[in-house]
């Protein structure tokens, strides 16, 4: 008898088609098995629109989101109180700054209105076009960055209504409103454009969070040795909230803190459990029927 040849059976196949067609069949009672990379899920997210329905859709999201901060009627005392609570907060945990990078910014001119211009269209200027950017150029990137974007929004307006905080402009006593005080953008106008914003949105800045937004959706797109200096953006931002006395330091981090949670949310599921779904039986390992 052959070595691999069965007694009983009749001659040995001959190589070809034969033995291919035999290899390929399955062993009795085994179901074959097949290893099928995981399904790119990308979590709380939705793919990218034709253009014509993602300009529609951030437009009415963005209308949404001003008509939500009109719509909220904060209590001003909380609004007070809550700011003053976040101040000394603040002093407890030594980090008043505030007060210097405002005095430091209303003392210079120059400084001032560069920072109230800064505040007043950076913020509506930049971050569209890194939407368009990621849209045109990083397409595979864009529905998972431009929902976390929608869902740090949204995460911001929820404490917008809960949680109401006056910004320190309003809220501390020697501070300068650098907006108001040059005219920047017509802030001066008690019946302005600038009478329509909600008063006690401070936290969490969305300066902050949508700077930082834009930051982390560059550099996490892009592979130059330059990209890491997107994170100056968000710096600055920061110091130009605190310098306009529009925010509070902790509303800066709780603008880190929205984006944070919408990137985490719109993200995919972890490498790890996807590895471990993806990697094959080891040799010699065989399922039983219906596993």
């Amino acid at each position: 008898m052959r070595v691999g040849h069965r007694a009983g059976q009749g001659p040995w196949p001959q190589a070809g088609l034969v033995m291919a067609a035999r290899l390929e069949a399955p062993r009795a009672g085994v179901r074959p098995m097949t290893v099928s990379a995981p399904a790119r899920r990308a979590g709380v997210a939705w793919p990218r629109l034709p253009a014509v329905a993602e300009l529609a859709t951030i437009g009415a999201g963005y209308l949404g989101y001003a008509l939500v901060r009109l719509a909220i009627h904060a209590d001003r005392h909380a609004a007070f109180a809550h700011a003053a609570q976040m101040w000394q907060a603040e002093r407890r945990m030594h980090l008043r700054i505030e007060p210097w990078l405002d005095g430091l910014a209303a003392a210079r001119p120059a400084l001032a209105e560069a920072a109230g211009y800064y505040y007043g269209l950076l913020h509506f200027l930049v971050t569209p076009l890194v939407l368009a950017w990621l849209y045109w150029g990083r397409p595979a990137a864009f529905g998972r960055l431009r929902s976390a974007l929608v869902l740090a929004t949204t995460a911001a307006n929820v404490v917008f209504w809960a949680w109401p905080v006056a910004p320190p402009r309003l809220a501390v006593p020697g501070m300068t409103d650098i907006l108001v005080t040059h005219d920047i953008l017509g802030a001066a106008d008690p019946h302005g454009a600038t009478s329509l914003v909600n008063l006690y949105a401070a936290m969490p800045s969305l300066h902050v969070a949508w700077a930082a937004w834009c930051a982390t959706s560059i550099v996490i797109t892009t592979r130059s040795r330059w990209r890491h200096l997107a994170w100056a953006y968000p710096a600055a931002t920061t110091l130009v909230v605190l310098a306009s006395a529009n925010h509070f330091l902790l509303d800066a981090a709780g603008g880190l803190a929205v984006t944070g949670l919408g990137m985490l949310a719109a993200s995919r599921p972890g490498r790890l459990a996807a590895g471990r779904r993806a990697h094959p039986a080891s040799p010699g390992h065989r399922h039983a029927p219906g596993t």
